[in-house]
């Protein structure tokens, strides 16, 4: 074990570091057998990354609705002859969202179930409800695909909740 002051070795069995002074958190165990894990009772991995989590997943939601406001303002004036009518034909024939006038309400229903699903998920962790790691871990694996900030909060947060160590600290979590 390490002091999360300095860095120092010391002994869990001490009550401050002998370097910094600092105290040395109370462990506790998360499983009772032989070979239980033993952990810091209010410095777990899940208990430091929980409030953050569920605030990202809020603010990724509302990231993705603003996103698509904006990318639905610039379509929407980009190809309904705002610069100019040689914008609805191209080389090819005329732009497809001519032919598919379904496509842009429809993505748009997909986006705004996402961003609720997104809230929900943050809201639900920030609440510590049972049944929020594994919607957040469900709504991850969902995430993945989205380039760059979806996959960097799917990946944050499979690694704070999908370990089974994760699983038991946020029962106990839950619980209180």
């Amino acid at each position: 074990m390490y002091c999360s002051g300095c860095g120092q070795p010391i002994d869990p069995s001490q009550q401050f570091c002998l370097k910094c002074g600092r105290a040395v958190p109370q462990m506790v165990p998360l499983a009772v057998g032989p070979g239980a894990a033993v952990a810091p009772r209010f410095y777990t991995r899940v208990h430091r990354h929980l409030q953050s989590l569920s605030v990202l997943w809020i603010a990724y939601g509302v990231w993705t609705l603003l996103g698509w406001v904006l990318a639905m303002s610039f379509f929407s004036g980009f190809f309904s002859g705002y610069f100019g009518h040689h914008w609805h034909h191209g080389p090819f024939g005329e732009f497809p969202f001519n032919q598919m006038p379904w496509f842009a309400p429809l993505i748009t229903v997909i986006v705004i179930g996402r961003t609720i699903l997104s809230a929900v998920t943050g809201i639900a962790l920030s609440r510590r409800a049972p049944w929020a790691r594994i919607l957040a871990i469900v709504v991850a694996f969902l995430t993945l695909i989205k380039p760059i900030t979806g996959t960097a909060l799917a990946i944050y947060t499979l690694w704070v909740l999908l370990p089974s160590l994760s699983a038991q600290e946020y029962e106990q979590m839950a619980e209180v």
